[in-house]
C-alpha cells in the first residue's frame, strides 16, 4: 500500500518508517499520524517485523505539529480534539508496542517532534541534530507525553527549565543529560541505525517485550512491587523456547537462533 506522508520498507526483520514531508520539515499532520498508527498496528502483528525504526526524509526530523495559516482566520482551534483523535492514539501504539522501536533523529526535532523520540526505546541522533520543547514560544504547553517523559529522563529541574525557556539543545547535550542514547556522526547515522536494528532483529524478541513491560511500570512501582514484577516476567521468560535456545548456544559456544517465543 502507498502512503501519502510516510515511506515504509521491510528488510532483514526490520520495519523502516520514514516521515516524508521534507518540504514542511516533516511536521505532523492528522493524516500522517493516522498513517503511522495504521502501519504500527500492522507491524505489531507482523512476524516478519521484529524491530521498528522511525526516521525521516530530508534535513529535518520533525518540526512538530503542522500549523496552517488558516488558524489565524478561523478563531479558536480545538487542540483537545486534535490530541484526542490523532496524537494520543499514536502515543498509545508506540508505548504499547512489544517490539523494539529505534528512533533516528537526523536534524531538528521541535515540539511534538522532540517529544516523539522520548517515547521510543532507543534514540540515536546525528551530531548536527537539535531538540527544542518550543511550545511556550507560541503560547502552548508541551504535549505528546513530554511533561511525563522528560522529567523522568533528565530530572525535574532540567526538564522544567527546557520547557519554560524553549531552549534548543544540541544532540551532544541531549546525550550528556540522558535524553537520548547516543550521538553519531552525520554520515554514520543511517549505517549505525541499520547495524543496531539488524542486531536486535536476530536476538530474543520475547525478552525485549518483557523488558519493555517491566520498564513501563517501574516508574509507578515501589521497589518491592517491582521485584515481584521481575519475578513474574522472569518466570515467563524462563518458560520460553528462546531461553532454552540461548542456554544451548551459550553452553555449546554456538550462534543462537531465536524465534520470539
Amino acid at each position: 500500500m502507498e502512503y501519502q506522508t510516510v515511506i515504509i520498507e521491510k528488510k532483514n526483520g526490520v520495519g523502516y518508517l520514514k516521515l516524508n514531508r521534507p518540504e514542511q520539515s516533516n511536521s505532523l499532520t492528522p493524516e500522517m499520524s493516522l498513517e503511522i498508527i495504521e502501519i504500527l498496528r500492522q507491524w505489531k502483528e507482523d512476524v516478519e517485523v521484529r524491530v521498528i525504526v522511525i526516521a525521516a526524509v530530508g534535513k529535518a526530523f520533525c518540526a512538530g505539529q503542522a500549523i496552517s495559516p488558516e488558524v489565524l482566520n478561523s478563531g479558536v482551534i480545538d487542540l483537545d480534539e486534535v490530541l484526542e483523535k490523532y496524537f494520543n492514539p499514536l502515543l498509545d501504539i508506540i508505548n504499547d508496542m512489544p517490539k523494539v522501536i529505534i528512533c533516528a533523529v537526523n536534524g531538528i526535532a521541535v515540539g511534538a517532534g522532540a517529544s516523539l523520540p522520548l517515547l521510543c526505546d532507543i534514540t540515536l541522533a546525528a551530531k548536527s541534530a537539535s531538540f527544542s520543547q518550543i511550545f511556550s514560544k507560541i503560547g502552548l504547553i508541551p504535549d505528546c507525553g513530554a511533561t511525563w517523559l522528560l522529567p523522568r529522563l533528565i530530572g525535574f529541574a532540567k526538564a522544567k527549565a527546557l520547557m519554560l525557556t524553549a531552549e534548543k539543545i544540541s544532540a551532544e547535550e541531549a546525550e550528556r543529560i540522558g535524553m537520548i542514547y547516543k550521538v553519531v556522526a552525520d554520515d554514520q547515522l543511517a549505517l549505525e541505525v541499520v547495524r543496531l536494528a539488524e542486531y536486535f532483529a536476530t536476538q530474543a524478541s520475547l525478552s525485549f517485550a518483557l523488558i519493555k513491560q517491566a520498564m513501563r511500570v517501574t516508574m509507578h512501582n515501589d521497589f518491592y512491587t517491582q521485584i515481584k514484577v521481575e519475578q513474574d516476567l522472569q518466570r515467563r521468560a524462563g518458560q520460553s523456547e528462546d531461553f532454552l535456545e540461548g542456554v544451548r548456544a551459550f553452553l555449546m559456544k554456538d550462534q543462537a537462533h531465536f524465534k520470539g517465543r
